[in-house]
């Protein structure tokens, strides 16, 4: 454990990389919004849908925690 913080001190993060980072993200989200179909989506980004399906899922968990609907 103290190998990992001391490599965390240095600005080290551990684990795999992301597949779908936040810019090409944006790209297929706005290429979805467009009415591309996800399996066209994950040929022309070279992503597997589960990848795909991982990633959307991370953008509504982040956009349910920023933004909490209101119930009135």
């Amino acid at each position: 454990m103290a190998v990992l913080a001391a490599a965390k001190r240095r600005g080290r993060q551990g684990g795999r990389p992301r597949a779908i980072d936040d810019e090409k993200l944006q790209q297929i989200l706005a290429a979805l919004d467009a009415g591309a179909s996800k399996a066209s989506v994950c040929r022309s980004f070279g992503v597997a849908r589960s990848t795909l399906s991982g990633a959307m899922g991370r953008v509504e968990h982040r956009s349910r925690v920023a933004m909490p609907e209101r119930t009135s």
